[in-house]
Order: C-alpha cells, then structure tokens, then sequence
C-alpha cells in the first residue's frame, strides 16, 4: 500500500494560521440589522450604478459603498456619504482607497 502524504511543505508561500485575515473594526456594523436595512432601502432608491452612469451605460448598483470609508472618519448612516456601485467598480474604488 502507498504511503499517504498529508501535506506537501513550499517553502515559497508564506505560511498563515487558519482564518487569519486582515478584518477591520467595523465588520460588526456591516453585520448588523441596520445596516442591512439601510442599505436595501438606499439601493431601492438609488438603483444604478452612479460610476456606469458617468460613462453612460445602465448597470445595477449591487453595493452601497460609503464615499468616505467609515474607518477614515466617514459617517455610517448618511445617505450623502452613500453611492450605489456595480460590483467591479466597488472593487477598483476599493483597492485604491488601500
């Protein structure tokens, strides 16, 4: 019978514990129920994407994302520091804002 390798070591990937991620702070809020709420009602009022529509096209607004993060002193429930983004444009505003 062949013996059995549990795990191959690569020296080349760092090694991590289980689950450990980078989590901001305010996980608990995008949790919370009033969040959720707040949010489906500010996608119903405001339901495509505001950055497709700059450029002209029509595309859902699937994420309501805080203009200024809330970890860099934006307000949590304030419909003006509030956009409706599509996802891809989410993810780009996102990875700049890191």
């Amino acid at each position: 019978m062949a013996k059995r390798i549990d795990s191959v070591k690569r020296p080349w990937v760092q090694e991590r514990k289980a689950f450990e991620r980078n989590v901001h702070n305010n996980s608990k809020f995008y949790n919370s129920r009033t969040w959720r709420k707040f949010r489906l009602a500010f996608l119903s009022k405001n339901p495509l994407c505001v950055m497709c529509e700059a450029i002209g096209e029509v595309v859902v607004a699937t994420v309501a994302d805080h203009i200024i993060p809330i970890n860099k002193g934006g307000a949590e429930l304030d419909e003006s520091n509030l956009q409706g983004l599509c996802a891809s444009h989410h993810n780009a505003k996102s990875a700049k804002d890191k």
